[in-house]
């Protein structure tokens, strides 16, 4: 099977789950239980909707993390914790594979980033459970799919994000490098496009 991502509006962990889990409506109960079974607090609330957006339907995919959303806004997790999380997990060896491969590979250009080695990388927005989720998710769906993947040029999207590290450009330096060799395309809209 191929499957061809135009990523038109952008791209992120939640938008991805969505527009899969519209194509293949019965990968839904096995992702959310393997998100389930990496962590997440029963408290964290997964939600899967139906979603409309001017003319075009689909589904909608969030994670509500209610009290576990720290004041300061975000955790301060180590890679090696979550890799460690992750293969302490009761997970399927293929989702597990795919969630330590996405977070090592965002570990990776976070270390060159911040100049530390992969093992002391901190994530501050990926280590919240949001993230956790969309990643574990992703991997989910990516391994049951067994698809040849391909993705169309991505919007660049402008200006600043803000960061645990302040003010940062748009796309953010560590996101720049994970994108190396992907084609962009300036449509005009700004903001951050591509997490």
């Amino acid at each position: 099977m191929h499957i061809h991502l135009d990523a038109v509006g952008g791209v992120a962990g939640d938008m991805f789950i969505a527009a899969v889990l519209d194509a293949f409506p019965d990968l839904r109960d096995g992702m959310l239980a393997a998100i389930r079974a990496a962590g997440l607090p029963e408290e964290v609330e997964l939600c899967v909707t139906a979603h409309a957006d001017h003319a075009l339907t689909g589904l909608h995919f969030s994670v509500d993390e209610g009290r576990h959303h720290h004041a300061s806004g975000h955790r301060h997790t180590k890679y090696k914790d979550i890799k460690r999380m992750l293969e302490d997990a009761p997970l399927d060896p293929g989702v597990c594979t795919h969630a330590i491969g996405i977070f090592s590979r965002v570990a990776e250009a976070e270390g060159r980033v911040h100049g530390k080695p992969v093992e002391e990388v901190s994530f501050h927005e990926l280590g919240e459970w949001d993230s956790i989720a969309d990643i574990v998710g992703a991997a989910y769906l990516i391994s049951r799919l067994d698809a040849h993947w391909s993705v169309g040029s991505l919007p660049q999207g402008s200006g600043r994000v803000k960061t645990a590290h302040g003010n940062l450009p748009v796309p953010a330096p560590a996101t720049v490098l994970l994108l190396e060799g992907f084609e962009f395309e300036d449509d005009g809209v700004g903001g951050e496009r591509v997490t």
